[in-house]
């Protein structure tokens, strides 16, 4: 049993070691795999609890949606406050809240971005981002969109035509021959090379996760400065897919910034914790690229109950004193997870802001770690791979913070001491 200030896991609770076999439910697709199989009964802040009262430190967030923590009590009174007003759902008619929402996101964004889409998912911000380009290289007698192997934008056709590899849509029989996929720079001393692209004047633009998901790697810092002065030169733009990384995840507003403050895409797409508990995605731009794209936009596009979660959240997010806290919180954070490295079972650590992997050398290695924790009230991401992703909501207390990091130390140094 385990019974603390932060966690509570009864005695007759036990995580089952093959994690594959798990459905959520009977009548949903057996490809559904939960990232855990623990059924949640609530959420609340940092925590998590099923319905026999179980109570895990969350390190997931959701996948990157509650960075302003489960059932925020401000942000749920938006929500009912809006849902009071009698208008939950405007289709493309306009709104003043919509209208409220789509400024706001343009005021806390730099200068250089000037209009807006709002959608509902992070695939659908990607494939509009797609459809912009795709559209703006039309007319610019351009046609080559630059992504990396290794990288998830989402889950529809365009998605899969810019991600993974280049067989990643073989399942549709479509395949984008315009899209080249460049090996991700894992080694920190790995150089542009523009070499291995087609001929510079014909390259629309350049579709970047702002880490690869999986492990949380970031690329090089020269490596994304050659990158991007290379585009500038060739008059590509620039997309950055900001769904995990955006609204504090990585310590600034959108996770681009840690690069350096010459970064000005064009294109960002954002999405989970732009509107914590309710689905949100917007696509932010330039007036020419969204005016001149034709079709933007969704039935429950601006929900109204949406827009009101997302102003909250953002309200939140901007207090002052939530970035100070922030701000002592990655140093923790990142210091801490940094400390893990010096284990022989330990490949390396990634980490920025409050978002980390561990990677592993056996992926078995990485599933006994998890298991553990979450036998002992600690809630890590497992990604059936040699990493643990760490990401807890940023409202997490530095000592429930510190508690969750022994907890996964405690049994890496296990696997080492064997």
């Amino acid at each position: 049993m385990t019974n603390t200030k932060h966690r509570f896991i009864k005695n007759d609770f036990k995580m089952k070691e093959d994690l594959s076999n798990n459905n959520p439910s009977e009548y949903e697709s057996t490809n559904i795999r939960t990232q855990l199989p623990i059924i949640w009964d609530k959420a609340k802040d940092f925590y998590v609890f099923d319905e026999n009262g179980n109570k895990w430190i969350d390190l997931t967030s959701g996948i990157f949606v509650s960075n302003s923590g489960h059932s925020n009590p401000k942000i749920n009174e938006a929500i009912k406050n809006q849902l009071d007003s009698d208008l939950c759902f405007s289709f493309f008619y306009p709104t003043k809240i919509r209208q409220e929402l789509g400024k706001r996101l343009i005021e806390i964004s730099p200068k250089h971005f000037e209009k807006v889409v709002l959608l509902n998912t992070g695939s659908e911000a990607t494939d509009i981002a797609y459809k912009i380009i795709k559209t703006w290289a039309k007319k610019s007698n351009k046609k080559y969109i630059i992504t990396f192997e290794g990288s998830y934008h989402g889950r529809v056709l365009s998605s899969d035509l810019i991600c993974g590899d280049s067989k990643s849509s073989e399942w549709s029989n479509v395949v984008d021959d315009d899209v080249i996929f460049l090996k991700f720079p894992y080694d920190l001393d790995t150089k542009f090379d523009p070499r291995l692209l087609p001929p510079s004047d014909q390259i629309a633009a350049f579709f970047l996760e702002t880490y690869q998901g999986w492990g949380a790697w970031m690329y090089p810092q020269d490596y994304i400065k050659d990158l991007y002065d290379f585009a500038r030169k060739s008059g590509a733009l620039v997309c950055f897919d900001e769904i995990q990384s955006g609204f504090y995840r990585m310590g600034t507003l959108y996770g681009y910034m840690i690069y350096g403050d010459y970064l000005k895409p064009d294109i960002i797409c954002t999405g989970k914790a732009i509107s914590a508990p309710l689905p949100m995605s917007a696509v932010i731009s330039t007036k020419d690229l969204i005016d001149n794209t034709e079709k933007l936009g969704g039935t429950h596009a601006g929900n109204p109950l949406c827009c009101a979660a997302a102003l909250a959240n953002i309200d939140f997010f901007e207090d002052q004193n939530f970035q100070n806290e922030l701000s002592e919180k990655v140093k923790i954070f990142e210091k801490r997870l940094k400390s893990l490295k010096r284990y022989d079972s330990i490949n390396t650590v990634n980490v920025k802001g409050l978002v980390a992997a561990i990677i592993f050398h056996n992926p078995d290695d990485a599933t006994k770690v998890i298991l553990n924790c979450v036998n002992e009230g600690v809630m890590p991401m497992n990604t059936w791979s040699t990493s643990i992703k760490i990401g807890p909501p940023l409202t997490i207390t530095i000592e429930a913070l510190n508690e969750a990091i022994d907890v996964i130390e405690k049994h890496i140094k296990g696997q080492n001491d064997n």
